[in-house]
Protein backbone atom coordinates (compact mmCIF):
# COMPACT_ATOMS: atom_id res chain seq x y z
CA UNK A 1 0.00 0.00 0.00
CA UNK A 2 2.12 3.45 -1.57
CA UNK A 3 -1.56 5.45 -0.02
CA UNK A 4 -3.25 6.83 3.02
CA UNK A 5 -1.31 8.36 6.12
CA UNK A 6 0.45 7.95 9.54
CA UNK A 7 0.38 10.26 12.58
CA UNK A 8 4.18 10.45 13.87
CA UNK A 9 4.50 11.82 17.23
CA UNK A 10 6.74 14.39 18.15
CA UNK A 11 7.46 12.83 21.31
CA UNK A 12 8.91 9.75 19.30
CA UNK A 13 12.54 11.79 18.92
CA UNK A 14 13.09 12.06 22.85
CA UNK A 15 12.20 8.64 23.58
CA UNK A 16 14.96 6.80 25.09
CA UNK A 17 14.40 3.46 23.72
CA UNK A 18 14.65 4.97 19.98
CA UNK A 19 17.05 7.75 20.70
CA UNK A 20 20.72 7.14 19.50
CA UNK A 21 23.13 9.69 20.85
CA UNK A 22 25.74 10.47 18.09
CA UNK A 23 24.09 8.54 15.59
CA UNK A 24 24.66 10.09 11.88
CA UNK A 25 20.62 10.72 10.32
CA UNK A 26 19.78 8.82 7.27
CA UNK A 27 18.54 11.60 4.75
CA UNK A 28 14.68 10.31 5.37
CA UNK A 29 15.40 10.78 8.98
CA UNK A 30 16.86 14.40 8.68
CA UNK A 31 13.50 15.25 5.94
CA UNK A 32 11.21 14.33 9.13
CA UNK A 33 13.65 16.51 11.47
CA UNK A 34 12.93 19.19 9.23
CA UNK A 35 8.67 19.00 9.01
CA UNK A 36 7.87 16.99 12.32
CA UNK A 37 10.78 19.05 14.82
CA UNK A 38 11.99 22.12 13.32
CA UNK A 39 9.13 24.03 11.02
CA UNK A 40 6.19 25.28 13.30
CA UNK A 41 2.85 23.81 13.06
CA UNK A 42 1.20 27.09 13.86
CA UNK A 43 1.52 31.36 12.81
CA UNK A 44 3.91 32.20 15.19
CA UNK A 45 3.97 35.99 15.76
CA UNK A 46 7.02 36.11 17.92
CA UNK A 47 8.89 34.54 16.02
CA UNK A 48 8.19 36.23 12.69
CA UNK A 49 7.28 32.24 11.32
CA UNK A 50 4.42 31.07 9.22
CA UNK A 51 3.12 27.60 9.48
CA UNK A 52 5.25 25.46 8.02
CA UNK A 53 8.18 27.87 8.12
CA UNK A 54 11.71 26.96 10.13
CA UNK A 55 14.61 28.90 10.26
CA UNK A 56 18.13 27.06 11.48
CA UNK A 57 22.19 27.48 10.31
CA UNK A 58 23.85 24.85 8.09
CA UNK A 59 26.12 24.83 11.49
CA UNK A 60 23.30 24.03 13.55
CA UNK A 61 21.60 21.50 11.49
CA UNK A 62 25.13 19.37 11.33
CA UNK A 63 25.42 19.28 14.58
CA UNK A 64 21.81 17.80 15.57
CA UNK A 65 22.28 15.66 12.21
CA UNK A 66 26.01 14.25 12.99
CA UNK A 67 26.31 15.71 9.52
CA UNK A 68 28.94 17.70 8.37
CA UNK A 69 28.26 21.25 7.21
CA UNK A 70 28.89 21.02 3.77
CA UNK A 71 26.56 17.70 3.98
CA UNK A 72 24.09 19.57 5.50
CA UNK A 73 24.09 22.54 2.79
CA UNK A 74 24.23 20.56 -0.13
CA UNK A 75 21.06 18.49 1.39
CA UNK A 76 19.20 21.49 1.96
CA UNK A 77 20.17 22.74 -1.80
CA UNK A 78 18.83 18.83 -2.94
CA UNK A 79 15.41 19.74 -1.56
CA UNK A 80 15.05 22.74 -2.81
CA UNK A 81 15.85 21.59 -6.25
CA UNK A 82 13.22 19.31 -5.91
CA UNK A 83 10.63 21.42 -4.87
CA UNK A 84 10.20 19.79 -1.49
CA UNK A 85 11.65 23.17 0.54
CA UNK A 86 11.70 26.45 -0.50
CA UNK A 87 13.70 30.08 0.27
CA UNK A 88 11.98 32.73 2.04
CA UNK A 89 13.83 36.14 2.18
CA UNK A 90 14.90 37.86 5.37
CA UNK A 91 12.19 40.45 6.10
CA UNK A 92 14.14 43.66 7.54
CA UNK A 93 13.23 43.17 11.04
CA UNK A 94 14.94 40.03 11.05
CA UNK A 95 18.40 41.26 9.19
CA UNK A 96 20.22 40.12 12.77
CA UNK A 97 19.50 36.56 11.80
CA UNK A 98 20.35 36.39 8.46
CA UNK A 99 23.38 33.93 9.54
CA UNK A 100 20.66 31.12 10.04
CA UNK A 101 18.35 30.43 6.41
CA UNK A 102 15.13 30.75 6.50
CA UNK A 103 12.85 28.55 4.90
CA UNK A 104 9.39 26.65 4.62
CA UNK A 105 7.87 23.55 3.48
CA UNK A 106 6.42 22.87 0.15
CA UNK A 107 2.72 21.34 0.52
CA UNK A 108 3.46 21.24 4.51
CA UNK A 109 -0.78 21.22 4.93
CA UNK A 110 -0.75 17.70 3.01
CA UNK A 111 2.00 16.14 5.65
CA UNK A 112 0.40 18.28 8.35
CA UNK A 113 -3.46 19.22 7.71
CA UNK A 114 -4.87 21.94 10.42
CA UNK A 115 -6.97 20.09 13.37
CA UNK A 116 -10.44 21.81 13.45
CA UNK A 117 -10.46 25.51 14.61
CA UNK A 118 -12.14 24.75 18.11
CA UNK A 119 -9.63 22.53 18.94
CA UNK A 120 -6.52 24.70 17.86
CA UNK A 121 -8.28 27.62 19.81
CA UNK A 122 -8.28 25.40 22.97
CA UNK A 123 -4.80 24.87 22.08
CA UNK A 124 -3.64 27.87 22.41
CA UNK A 125 -5.47 28.74 25.15
CA UNK A 126 -3.66 25.92 27.20
CA UNK A 127 -0.50 27.40 25.63
CA UNK A 128 -1.17 30.97 26.77
CA UNK A 129 -1.97 29.67 30.67
CA UNK A 130 1.59 28.15 30.66
CA UNK A 131 3.55 31.27 29.62
CA UNK A 132 1.50 33.27 31.82
CA UNK A 133 2.34 30.85 34.68
CA UNK A 134 5.97 30.83 33.43
CA UNK A 135 5.84 34.55 33.80
CA UNK A 136 4.31 34.87 36.66
CA UNK A 137 7.42 32.56 38.44
CA UNK A 138 9.41 35.04 37.18
CA UNK A 139 7.89 37.30 39.50
CA UNK A 140 7.23 35.68 42.43
CA UNK A 141 10.80 34.09 42.70
CA UNK A 142 9.97 32.37 45.84
CA UNK A 143 9.88 28.29 46.84
CA UNK A 144 11.72 27.63 43.69
CA UNK A 145 14.67 25.06 43.57
CA UNK A 146 17.86 25.94 41.54
CA UNK A 147 16.79 24.09 38.12
CA UNK A 148 13.17 25.55 38.42
CA UNK A 149 14.36 29.39 39.05
CA UNK A 150 16.79 28.79 35.41
CA UNK A 151 13.59 27.75 33.77
CA UNK A 152 11.67 30.98 35.07
CA UNK A 153 8.36 28.86 36.97
CA UNK A 154 7.84 28.00 40.45
CA UNK A 155 6.73 24.43 41.36
CA UNK A 156 2.84 25.64 42.44
CA UNK A 157 2.18 25.84 38.86
CA UNK A 158 1.56 22.06 38.65
CA UNK A 159 -0.75 22.74 41.92
CA UNK A 160 -2.42 25.76 39.99
CA UNK A 161 -2.88 23.70 36.50
CA UNK A 162 -4.64 20.60 38.60
CA UNK A 163 -6.77 22.72 40.61
CA UNK A 164 -8.17 24.97 37.56
CA UNK A 165 -9.45 21.61 35.74
CA UNK A 166 -10.26 19.06 38.40
CA UNK A 167 -13.87 18.35 38.57
CA UNK A 168 -14.09 14.64 39.58
CA UNK A 169 -10.70 14.17 41.35
CA UNK A 170 -9.58 14.73 44.85
CA UNK A 171 -8.93 18.51 46.02
CA UNK A 172 -5.63 19.67 47.03
CA UNK A 173 -5.86 21.75 50.15
CA UNK A 174 -2.50 22.95 50.67
CA UNK A 175 1.30 23.39 48.99
CA UNK A 176 3.05 21.11 51.93
CA UNK A 177 6.87 20.35 52.11
CA UNK A 178 6.44 17.06 50.62
CA UNK A 179 4.51 17.47 47.73
CA UNK A 180 6.80 20.93 46.67
CA UNK A 181 9.11 18.38 47.00
CA UNK A 182 7.78 16.02 44.32
CA UNK A 183 6.71 19.18 42.47
CA UNK A 184 10.45 20.44 42.25
CA UNK A 185 11.60 16.97 41.45
CA UNK A 186 8.93 16.86 38.16
CA UNK A 187 9.85 20.70 36.91
CA UNK A 188 13.54 20.18 37.38
CA UNK A 189 13.60 17.02 35.42
CA UNK A 190 11.59 18.60 32.55
CA UNK A 191 14.22 21.70 32.72
CA UNK A 192 17.01 18.64 32.60
CA UNK A 193 15.05 16.90 29.34
CA UNK A 194 14.68 20.78 27.75
CA UNK A 195 10.83 20.13 27.49
CA UNK A 196 9.64 22.09 30.15
CA UNK A 197 6.70 23.55 28.04
CA UNK A 198 5.53 20.36 26.91
CA UNK A 199 5.82 18.49 29.93
CA UNK A 200 3.43 21.59 31.38
CA UNK A 201 0.89 20.84 28.41
CA UNK A 202 1.24 17.14 28.70
CA UNK A 203 0.52 17.17 32.37
CA UNK A 204 -2.44 19.73 31.92
CA UNK A 205 -4.32 17.33 29.42
CA UNK A 206 -3.54 14.31 31.63
CA UNK A 207 -5.65 16.21 34.31
CA UNK A 208 -8.00 16.74 31.94
CA UNK A 209 -8.77 13.30 30.60
CA UNK A 210 -8.94 11.84 33.85
CA UNK A 211 -11.65 13.57 34.54
CA UNK A 212 -13.42 11.38 31.82
CA UNK A 213 -11.35 8.06 33.02
CA UNK A 214 -14.11 5.76 35.09
CA UNK A 215 -11.35 3.93 36.76
CA UNK A 216 -9.12 7.16 37.85
CA UNK A 217 -12.28 8.45 39.15
CA UNK A 218 -13.07 6.17 41.60
CA UNK A 219 -15.54 3.98 39.59
CA UNK A 220 -13.25 0.88 40.21
CA UNK A 221 -14.33 -2.03 42.66
CA UNK A 222 -12.49 -0.36 45.69
CA UNK A 223 -13.49 3.02 44.39
CA UNK A 224 -9.55 4.32 44.34
CA UNK A 225 -9.36 8.03 42.44
CA UNK A 226 -6.19 9.67 41.17
CA UNK A 227 -5.22 12.31 43.12
CA UNK A 228 -2.65 15.12 42.57
CA UNK A 229 -0.26 13.37 44.61
CA UNK A 230 -0.42 10.73 42.14
CA UNK A 231 0.04 12.85 39.29
CA UNK A 232 3.10 14.07 40.61
CA UNK A 233 4.86 11.03 42.06
CA UNK A 234 7.06 10.02 38.82
CA UNK A 235 7.37 11.46 35.60
CA UNK A 236 5.40 8.21 34.35
CA UNK A 237 1.63 8.25 35.67
CA UNK A 238 1.08 11.48 33.41
CA UNK A 239 2.01 9.50 30.28
CA UNK A 240 0.33 6.21 30.96
CA UNK A 241 -3.11 8.20 31.17
CA UNK A 242 -2.45 10.15 27.84
CA UNK A 243 -1.90 6.99 26.17
CA UNK A 244 -5.09 5.38 27.36
CA UNK A 245 -3.49 2.62 29.36
CA UNK A 246 -6.66 3.55 31.94
CA UNK A 247 -8.76 3.73 29.23
CA UNK A 248 -12.06 1.60 28.87
CA UNK A 249 -15.11 0.97 31.75
CA UNK A 250 -14.05 0.68 35.72
CA UNK A 251 -13.59 -3.17 37.03
CA UNK A 252 -16.29 -4.57 38.66
CA UNK A 253 -16.75 -7.69 40.92
CA UNK A 254 -15.07 -10.81 39.54
CA UNK A 255 -15.48 -13.54 42.56
CA UNK A 256 -11.69 -13.52 43.08
CA UNK A 257 -11.26 -15.77 40.00
CA UNK A 258 -9.20 -12.96 38.02
CA UNK A 259 -9.66 -11.24 34.78
CA UNK A 260 -8.18 -9.13 31.47
CA UNK A 261 -9.11 -6.56 29.79
CA UNK A 262 -9.74 -5.48 26.25
CA UNK A 263 -6.39 -2.91 26.74
CA UNK A 264 -4.32 -5.69 28.10
CA UNK A 265 -4.39 -5.11 31.90
CA UNK A 266 -5.40 -7.44 34.79
CA UNK A 267 -7.90 -7.22 37.85
CA UNK A 268 -5.44 -7.06 40.80
CA UNK A 269 -5.85 -6.01 44.49
CA UNK A 270 -3.74 -2.69 44.59
CA UNK A 271 -3.97 0.66 43.35
CA UNK A 272 -2.04 1.96 40.58
CA UNK A 273 1.82 2.46 40.45
CA UNK A 274 1.67 -0.48 42.97
CA UNK A 275 3.52 -4.09 42.08
CA UNK A 276 1.74 -6.18 44.93
CA UNK A 277 -0.70 -8.55 42.97
CA UNK A 278 -2.74 -10.06 45.98
CA UNK A 279 -6.36 -10.14 45.79
CA UNK A 280 -8.62 -8.63 48.43
CA UNK A 281 -10.27 -11.59 50.89
CA UNK A 282 -13.88 -10.72 49.08
CA UNK A 283 -13.00 -11.60 46.43
CA UNK A 284 -13.23 -8.37 44.91
CA UNK A 285 -10.18 -7.26 42.72
CA UNK A 286 -9.78 -4.36 40.92
CA UNK A 287 -8.21 -3.10 37.67
CA UNK A 288 -4.51 -2.43 37.12
CA UNK A 289 -3.45 -1.27 33.96
CA UNK A 290 -0.21 -2.58 32.93
CA UNK A 291 2.32 -0.30 32.78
Amino acid sequence: MNRGYTLLWRKTWANPLLRQPGKKFSRLEAWLHLTNILATGIDDPDTGLNRGEFRVSIRRLAGLWNWSPTAAFRFLRLLEENCMISRVKHKEEHLAEQEAEHFTICNYGTYNPERNSKRNTDRNAQRNTIKEGLKEGINQKTHTCPAAQDASVSPNILIEIYRQHNQALPEVKALTSERLKKCRSRINQAVRDGCLEPYLADFTAAVKKAQQTPFLRGEGARGWRASFDWFVANNLNIYAVIEGNYDGPAAGPNNGSGGSHANGGEYFDCDPGETSSRRTRQGDPIYCPRQ
